[in-house]
């Protein structure tokens, strides 16, 4: 059904987006002297898909989202007049942004229940508590909406054919044959930045007759040369039984995540040796503890989760926002390890010799640690990992966060450094002590 209707779409203006099943978005500017009016182009919009067996409601708004809560609440054709978005939209349920389940339920707990009420809010305020998020979901229900749509055009088909001058009665032309067409995709596939997940072939034999094959591949790719073997091995398992005239190959498009580059070029490995060891290591770790590190929106040291290796999500905030904050001893701690050039923790600063400096090496997880303290600090430790007097410190830092949600923390950071000359990180944070580092 979508495809239809991007088509029906498309026949009626330049710039169509594809937004999920059964949901087409069209820029209706510049229409009117085609169409003859908002009213009219919804009609005939309408028309067309009728035309193809499909019923459809059609919105007609300033912005995406205005558009489609107009084509969801009415019936055939609904318009919002110009810069009446924010009013149109106001009494509209929050559930219409397709929060993330977490946001939700936080904006739930503020009493927030309506596009209207999300709007009313002061920007700061819920910039300062949701980060960049806020704001941008609070335009949206305002029914500002500045991103350009994103033009969807049909896919070409990634399909090569070759008509043979004479017949080929054995397999290795055949093989060559798909090898040269293997070739010509797999050059078309890396000019769009595509890779392919599986192919098809087609066989014309003489008395016209059809031998046909597939080949799936366990990782997207669009090396010629390993596709070229694979399709090989797979038309030598069932080859064609009889004279084979013409030869269609056909892939199936892949976008894949972007390769990390290196200095000296692109660094890919295999595909499939990446599923390999992928799958490898999910049967040893699962699958939960394997992924790509994503910083979360906090303050909170080591605020961290997993994203799935083939669906990375973006940061929440630019790395200049999160860092444009105050720090915390383990971000002091950090910046001043990164300071540090890769030779050894030696370096040198518009010509001058620059200091080794500590790095902290963080136990992961924090170790219980049994701390004595004298007029609120800290005099002797013992841990599994550390244990001796402490002769002198540094804290506590206060960190915390979230105190609006469910879930606030607080933690007080001590550097101390024991009778032998050891300097760690300890943690208190309430109600325990932890081991949280030692400085190298």
């Amino acid at each position: 059904m979508s495809q239809a209707l991007l088509e029906v779409a498309l026949a009626h203006s330049p710039r169509v987006e594809e937004a999920g099943p059964g949901l087409v978005y069209l820029d209706a500017a510049g229409l009117e002297g085609l169409f003859g009016g908002e009213r009219q182009l919804g009609e005939s919009l309408c028309a067309a898909a009728a035309a193809r067996g499909l019923d459809v409601r059609v919105g007609i708004a300033g912005s995406r989202l205005g558009a489609r809560v107009a084509a969801r609440s009415g019936g055939g054709v609904t318009i919002v007049q110009p810069a009446e978005d924010a009013a149109y939209l106001a009494p509209a349920p929050l559930a219409l942004l397709d929060l993330p389940e977490e946001m939700a339920a936080r904006l739930d707990r503020w009493g927030i229940r309506t596009l209207g009420e999300l709007a009313a809010l002061p920007p700061a305020a819920l910039f300062e508590r949701l980060g960049s998020e806020g704001p941008r979901l609070q335009r949206l229900a305002r029914g500002e909406d500045l991103r350009p749509l994103i033009p969807w055009a049909p896919a070409p088909p990634f399909e090569e054919s070759a008509e043979c001058e004479w017949g080929l009665d054995t397999l290795e032309p055949v093989t060559m044959l798909l090898a040269d067409l293997a070739e010509k995709i797999c050059a078309r596939l890396v000019r769009r930045g595509l890779s392919a997940d599986g192919f098809e072939w087609i066989c014309r034999l003489a008395g016209r007759s059809l031998h046909e094959g597939s080949l799936a591949l366990a990782a997207p790719m669009s090396e010629a040369s390993a596709i070229a073997a694979l399709l090989r091995v797979a038309l030598e398992s069932r080859p064609p039984q009889g004279v084979v005239e013409a030869v269609t190959l056909k892939a199936h498009p892949q976008r894949v995540a972007p390769a990390q580059d290196s200095l000296t070029g692109r660094s890919r490995p295999s595909p499939r040796l990446v599923t390999a060891a992928l799958t490898r290591l999910i049967a040893l770790v699962g699958a939960r503890q394997l992924g790509i590190p994503a910083l979360l929106d906090s303050h909170r040291p080591d605020a961290v989760r997993l994203d799935p290796f083939l669906h990375p999500h973006p940061d929440p905030l630019p790395r200049r926002e999160r860092e444009s904050g105050s720090l915390s001893p383990s971000e002091r701690s950090r910046v001043r390890s990164e300071s540090l050039s890769p030779s050894g923790g030696e370096g040198r600063v518009r010509g001058r010799e620059m200091s080794p400096a500590l790095a902290l090496r963080r136990l992961r997880p924090p170790c219980p640690a049994h701390v004595t303290l004298t007029s609120g600090r800290p005099v002797h430790l013992r841990s599994a990992a550390l244990a001796g007097r402490i002769v002198t410190g540094a804290g506590p830092w206060r960190a915390s966060g979230e105190w609006w949600t469910g879930g606030p923390w607080a933690r007080d950071e001590w550097d101390v450094e024991l009778a032998d000359g050891t300097v760690c990180r300890l943690v208190h944070d309430g109600s325990a002590w932890f081991l949280d580092g030692i400085y190298d």
